[in-house]
């Protein structure tokens, strides 16, 4: 996954984290819509809408690695954003299987689509780990120790 043209973006945090839930919603529907042409064994359209989401997806890594993970790390120490570092793990994964659909050719309909259920589970289980604990936990570190208390 090259993201070397990709560079966080200046925001505030809670700009940063608005925006990033707003991609995840963005992102959850393409990839519904990649699901669905799957299932019409829609090869050029399943293509068409991951190809939509490459650079979205992209952006998204640079700026939670970079801002959100930075953040942690930085407040916390590896060990102890442990668990943020395994849900940012997951980025991988979700762009393999993304890149995977690009072999549609070799493809049958039912690999696509199961292809297409895989990665819209990780996706959606991913997203809300990111909603549910790595932003609530980022917001609280950058409030300052009054908020953590």
């Amino acid at each position: 996954m090259d993201g070397a043209n990709y560079r966080p973006r200046k925001m505030n945090l809670e700009a940063l984290v608005a925006t990033l839930v707003g991609e995840h919603v963005l992102m959850g529907e393409g990839l519904a819509r990649a699901r669905e042409a799957a299932s019409r064994n829609d090869y050029e359209a399943v293509r068409t809408e991951l190809k939509k989401l490459d650079p979205v997806f992209r952006q998204h890594i640079a700026d939670e690695e970079s801002q959100i993970l930075g953040l942690l790390i930085g407040e916390l120490g590896a060990k102890g954003a442990a668990e943020e570092i395994k849900v940012f793990r997951q980025h991988r994964p979700i762009y393999l299987l993304m890149k995977k659909a690009d072999e549609l050719a070799s493809m049958s309909a039912s690999g696509l689509e199961a292809n297409q259920a895989e990665l819209r589970d990780l996706f959606d289980r991913h997203a809300r780990a990111e909603e549910g604990r790595v932003f609530p936990r980022a917001r609280s570190l950058s409030a300052g120790p009054a908020a953590r208390a």
